[in-house]
């Protein structure tokens, strides 16, 4: 076992929060609201506090198990979190205050204050055993160890599941304590029990006692199994997406929902993209902190951190929302009552919110470079921009959403868009063709070639071939994912260049007309702008 001291600031402390791990023998100890806002206090006021113990989970990874310092971890991340205030006895007369409101200069001395830690490596667990012991802190059994000695055929079951090859060969948790079977023992309880079940120890072992006499042939073991397998196939290699115990539990059981609607087989490199790239965005929002452009990863965090009892059902909400915002085909994997949980209406109201702040900033970011908006602000475009965080439910207003995005998106900027419109725009472009225009006009070979375009752009938006193939959840999924690629895409505008204006608000070339659609007979002309 080495040891090596290091020191840190807080706010890179709470940047890189998912990649300190509190382990559950840990998260019964929690401090009472004085004494966590006593740290604070202490912090502010410059002092001293004792030393954190992280122990490095292998060579190779930047993950650590907080032994020691988790409720000081938890009340630091409270605070930066504005759900903690200052002590109204502080003498730094900051009381009362979140971190959110206090002066830059005070900010920014909670900001830098360093800790100091050890980081344990190379250690087995007799070490730590000891070394805690001389610290006379002591290394309490964690819950996996405790169930590990539980007489029981789920026991038995959970414990085969944790030797199975996707943890030994995938997973990228270290099997440090029984960490496995933590993984599996939970994993099961949700199975049998439910998304909303406990996952402390004292739930754990009931369930572990009341089904003494589990059986391997029954639906809960072979959907298990059957995960397990679809996990292994999904996974060829190891994976940083699989790097923490509660993440690879909420994967787990995201995909016991694909395997039990049987939307599983074939859908194993879609699942494992999924995975990596919803972890590697976890990561970077988080680091983000306030400045972070998409809040549902926060919260993500937030349960990982907190440890509450609703974390596996928000979890699990916020990876199906973004599982079928990413791959809308999967939706009848779900069922209509997980849809309405993972798209509410707030979620489609936020977006469409961002989508107009963007906008704004846009038009600001033009009027520097240009003298002009890019997005001309007229009565129409206006009103369609109002309308976007009405949620649809049907092919009406399909049609009446992509009526208002091509009115904001096309007929707002003109001729000022350019030769190389966002590919969110030109999807736009081709749905309400479809709807607007008489397709079918013209040769036989280009109506083929337009059909199918219209298709697929449907179709990898919504995971159906037409309107008229979803139903009233589905088309909310389509909502939310259309506007999640054009805030992304108005994004890329805004920050496409370090100069004042991106490509599309270059000057425009004489032949950018042919590139913006062309008005069609019935469809009205660009409106007048506002004020004019």
């Amino acid at each position: 076992m080495e040891m090596r001291s290091e020191k840190r600031s807080l706010d890179k402390i709470y940047a890189r929060r998912g990649r300190y791990e509190i382990p559950d023998w840990q998260r019964g100890k929690v401090w009472d609201k004085k004494l966590q806002q006593n740290l604070i206090d202490s912090i502010l006021r410059g002092w001293k506090l004792p030393k954190f113990y992280f122990v490095k989970k292998s060579n190779d990874s930047d993950q650590y198990e907080v032994v020691d310092g988790q409720q000081r971890l938890q009340a630091i991340w409270r605070f930066f979190g504005n759900e903690l205030e200052i002590p109204m006895d502080s003498p730094t007369q900051m009381g009362g205050k979140l971190y959110k409101e206090l002066p830059t200069a005070i900010a920014d001395k909670f900001d830098d204050f360093e800790i100091e830690y050890d980081v344990i490596t190379g250690a087995i667990e007799s070490d730590l055993k000891e070394f805690f012991q001389r610290l006379q802190l002591g290394l309490p059994l964690t819950s996996s160890e405790r169930l590990n000695a539980i007489h029981s055929e789920l026991r038995d079951f959970a414990l085969d599941v944790s030797k199975h090859s996707f943890f030994k060969s995938k997973c990228q948790v270290e099997d440090y304590r029984h960490s496995h079977l933590d993984i599996a023992a939970k994993a099961c309880a949700i199975e049998i029990k439910g998304i909303t079940t406990g996952l402390r120890f004292d739930d754990l072992k009931l369930i572990f006692e009341n089904n003494s006499t589990f059986s391997r042939k029954s639906a809960v073991a072979k959907r298990i199994t059957s995960t397990l397998a679809f996990l292994d196939k999904s996974f060829p290699a190891p994976s940083p997406a699989l790097h923490n115990r509660t993440i690879v539990q909420s994967i787990f059981t995201l995909a016991a929902t694909l395997v039990s609607a049987g939307k599983a087989v074939g859908h194993e490199t879609v699942f494992s993209s999924f995975a990596e790239a919803f972890t590697e965005e976890l990561s970077k929002q988080v680091e983000l902190g306030v400045k972070a452009t998409d809040r549902d990863y926060l919260e993500f965090q937030k349960t990982i951190n907190a440890n509450i009892k609703s974390g596996p059902e928000a979890r699990q909400r916020i990876l199906t929302k973004k599982l079928l915002t990413k791959n809308p085909e999967l939706a009848s994997a779900f069922g209509a009552t997980a849809i309405a949980k993972t798209t509410p209406k707030a979620d489609v109201l936020a977006k469409a919110e961002q989508i107009a702040e963007l906008i704004e900033q846009i038009n600001t970011k033009s009027q520097s470079a240009t003298g002009k908006d890019l997005f001309k602000p007229t009565n129409k475009t206006l009103k369609a921009q109002r309308s976007l965080g009405v949620l649809i439910s049907d092919v009406a207003e399909y049609e009446k959403l992509i009526d208002n995005l091509y009115f904001l998106l096309w007929e707002g900027p003109g001729e000022r868009l350019g030769e190389s419109p966002p590919s969110s725009f030109i999807d736009v472009n081709t749905l309400r063709t479809e709807i607007r225009h008489d397709v079918d006009h013209g040769k036989g070979n280009k109506v083929a070639v337009k059909r199918r375009k219209h298709a697929d752009v449907f179709k990898r938006l919504s995971g159906a071939a037409s309107p008229q193939g979803l139903n009233p959840d589905q088309f909310a999924i389509f909502h939310l994912k259309i506007l999640s690629e054009i805030e992304n895409d108005l994004r890329a505008m805004l920050h496409a260049s370090p100069s004042l204006t991106p490509t599309h608000l270059a000057a425009q070339p004489a032949n950018a007309s042919a590139q913006v659609p062309q008005q069609k007979e019935g469809v009205p002309p660009i409106d007048t702008p506002v004020g004019e």
